[in-house]
């Protein structure tokens, strides 16, 4: 697919726009590099150089470099496709949820951490390491993520009803 027929959804996305309003900059921050990622792989781009790119001069290189490497071990071994929600969508999808809840839990209890991840990838431990150097990046920039439990409360979006 030719990346060039198609435009990036992210044109004119922001950080700020992206998931829902409870979560901290930091976990918006890894959602945003997350969706930046799918976004690279639909339009045929290599999701590092535009990571590098993007989120080195968004946040810092060594998020950039801690999140590229995170990203490069989930897709060595993922189970199945992620499931990751559209660039600006104010809410999250499950796999998306696990995953910045996984990071920010993973320096608390990497026992949790890998049950969150068992479904998305065959090792998780290898992710959980590398979760935890993504953790320590972003709190290195003033973007720590929070230590949770359950998911932020945020309304929940009406779906819509076929008739």
């Amino acid at each position: 697919m030719r990346s060039d027929l198609f435009p990036d959804p992210f044109h004119q996305a922001s950080v700020d726009d992206c998931g829902p309003t409870a979560l901290t900059r930091g976990e918006r921050v890894l959602l945003w590099m997350l969706r930046q990622w799918v976004t690279a792989r639909v339009l045929g781009q290599e999701p590092g150089e535009r990571l590098s790119r993007e989120a080195g001069a968004l946040v810092s290189p060594r998020v950039a470099a801690a999140f590229i490497l995170m990203m490069t071990t989930i897709e060595g071994q993922v189970r199945r496709p992620l499931c990751v929600g559209a660039p600006c969508r104010p809410s999250y999808a499950e796999d998306e949820q696990r995953l910045v809840t996984a990071c920010g839990v993973c320096p608390a209890s990497p026992e949790i951490a890998g049950r969150l991840l068992e479904d998305l990838v065959i090792a998780p431990e290898a992710v959980v390491v590398t979760a935890r150097f993504l953790n320590m990046a972003l709190a290195h920039e003033a973007l720590a993520l929070p230590l949770r439990f359950e998911e932020p409360k945020h309304a929940k979006a009406a779906r819509p009803t076929l008739h």
